[in-house]
This record gives C-alpha cells, structure tokens and sequence, in this order.
C-alpha cells in the first residue's frame, strides 16, 4: 500500500517517532563510505518486497520555487533531471550509483535541485517497523519545463509526464524495483572495461516506442555491450499476481512478436518471479509456446532471492526451453554490435559528459 500525505496521526504510539522524524535528504551517509551501503542486488526495494503487507508513507517535501531560468545547472544535474523524467522513480541510492562517487556529495546536490523546485523528493517511512528509507526523487513540473527548455523537447509533454509520475504512483513500488535491476546492471559493469549497459529504456519510453507498432511492453529495455557484441534484455518483473492465462498472454505477445525476426534470438525476456512455484509455472508455459516455434527470442527466468544474492550478472537466469542450468547473462546468445564506445556506457567513469541523450539516447 502506498500512501502520500502531509502528516498522519499514528495508530499505535510507538509508531509516533518515525512519523515527527521522516529520512531527510542530506541525511548523512555510512562513515566512510564511498558507495551506497548494500551490495549488488540487495536494496532496501528488495527487502521491502519481502515485508509482509508493507505500508509505504510518502511525505513531499517543502519546496521553493525559482524562475523559469535556473544559474548553476550541471551537466550532471541535466543527466539526472533526464533520468527522472524517463524513469519516473529513483531513490537516492540509486542516483548515487548512477551519478556520484560518495553519499554526500549525492545528498547536497539533491537538496539544491530540491530546493530550486526542480526535482520533488518523497520521504519515505516503511510501516511496520518504522523504518526509514532512502528518498525517492521524481521530476517537479519546474524540472520538467526547465529541461525541456534546455533539450529542445516539447515542454507540454515534458511537464504531462512529471505531472502524472507525481499524481499517479499506483505502481511505484514496482517502478523502483524495476529500476533497480538496470541500476545494478549498470553498478557491476561500471568497472569491467569490455562489458557495459549502454542502453536503458524505461517502460513508458517503450511505450511511446511502440505506440503504432503494438509490441510487447517489458518493465524495462536494455542494450548491454560484450566486446565487440550486443545483446538485448527485456525485463518481466513478477510479483506473482497475475493469473495463469494473463501469463501465458504475455509470453505468447513475445514469441508472436519476435518470430521470425532476423537475429530474435538475440533478444532475451528476463522473468524475475518470486517463488520456486512461479517459476515453474513460467518455465512450463514458456517452453509449450517454443516448442512451436524456429528462430525466436530466450526467455530466462530467475527467482528474486537468488537475484538479491548473486546480482544480475551472476549465475541466476534458466532458459526456459533448456535444462535447468543457471548461466550469466554475459553467457547468453549475441549478436555483432556496432560502433558504440564501452567506456561511454552507463555507469562508467563520468559516463553522463558523453552522453547528452541519456541512459536512453544514441
């Protein structure tokens, strides 16, 4: 459940400190830490994915609002105001992997663009237990309209996306964990010279991808780079929820979308399921729809807990069509890839300098 308000009266006493004393933004990080203290895979999402029927209070933040042209912006504060407004959700760890090298200079500079109205930022308090948790930042109507001022976008769109990331947030806990996996991915390549995420596509940037086209729409897209070859992901977030003919659906929509196609076997559905049941349910309707097929995309199926432990790039992921053997994604089929530069990938060393796109830009 999620739930955002201004204050709450609380039902119980003991739950009455965490709700006078929320997480803050320039929060002070772990002593000497350089990096955000949680190994790959193992977030606050994750362990908040296995709290039995949490209770997620969100309170904004009080902002103060600035003129239409704001002095002081970064290269690096443009690349997070596009990461917000193609991601929607990122908590503070998560920009801090993706943009900074330690957790304070990450909450200062989150608290100037908070305070400059370009980004909202959500406290974040997790019942029951009381616990707190990062920030999750979000683009402001500001932020949007002040980045569209400066990428030459449409602002009116710009800002009807902020807008409805802010009012409607029914699924934000499934966004960030999504999110997570891509940021991950992108942590544990950050300094392998010859493997890199270049490409990172978030769900409603696919869907404005295939609005005419009508393809499947994965949680999340991404192009990883292998030396001189590439390979695709398409992300499946599972909670476990959806009934066994939706399932079979969405399976069917990648198999029918991607028969055929030139070098489809390149392209590889990750299922990240729940339980060891979900699995094997996944794993038998996955394998009725190949068997009836040539050439066509993988789909890969592993449990979030083995994920949590091993991270992305370990041994986790199952074909579906296969034995039972786990393989790394940097093991899966691939193709010839271009003239993309690795040290540009996301991640990488000041990845954001080179890239004026973004995480989904050429």
């Amino acid at each position: 459940m999620v739930i955002t308000q201004s204050s709450r009266r609380p039902s119980r006493a003991e739950l009455t400190r965490a709700s006078r004393h929320p997480s803050r933004l320039d929060a002070k990080g772990a002593a000497g830490s350089d990096r955000p203290d949680w190994s790959p895979g193992r977030s606050s999402l994750n362990r908040l994915s296995l709290t039995p029927k949490p209770y997620l209070e969100l309170r904004l933040a009080t902002t103060r609002g600035a003129g239409r042209g704001v002095i002081g912006l970064t290269q690096r504060d443009v690349a997070i105001l596009q990461a917000l407004d193609c991601y929607r959700y990122l908590d503070r760890h998560q920009i801090q992997t993706l943009f900074f090298q330690g957790p304070r200079s990450c909450q200062y500079r989150l608290k100037w663009l908070a305070e400059h109205g370009l980004v909202n930022a959500w406290h974040v308090v997790i019942r029951p237990g009381h616990v707190r948790s990062p920030s999750i930042c979000l683009l402001s109507s500001h932020g949007a309209s002040a980045l569209a001022d400066l990428t030459g976008d449409d602002p009116r769109q710009c800002v009807l996306r902020a807008e409805h990331a802010l009012s409607r947030h029914h699924y934000l806990v499934h966004d960030l964990e999504a999110n997570q996996l891509f940021v991950d991915l992108a942590r544990a390549t950050s300094t392998m010279p010859t493997v890199g995420l270049y490409h990172w596509v978030g769900e409603h940037g696919i869907r404005r991808a295939y609005a005419e086209e009508r393809g499947p729409v994965p949680d999340g897209w991404g192009r990883v780079l292998v030396g001189d070859r590439e390979l695709f992901l398409h992300l499946e977030l599972d909670r476990g929820s959806e009934q066994t003919r939706r399932l079979h659906g969405k399976l069917a929509a990648y198999v029918s979308y991607f028969r055929g196609r030139p070098q489809a076997s390149c392209n590889h559905v990750l299922f990240v399921v729940p339980t060891e049941q979900r699995e094997l349910q996944v794993r038998a309707i996955g394998r009725r729809l190949r068997e009836t097929t040539g050439e066509c995309c993988h789909v890969w199926t592993a449990p979030r807990s083995e994920l949590a432990s091993n991270g992305p790039l370990g041994r986790v992921w199952a074909d579906v069509s296969g034995p039972e053997r786990r393989v790394a994604i940097l093991d899966m089929p691939s193709r010839q890839g271009g003239s993309r530069p690795l040290a540009d990938s996301i991640g990488k060393h000041r990845w954001w300098e080179r890239r004026p796109g973004g995480g989904e830009g050429v």
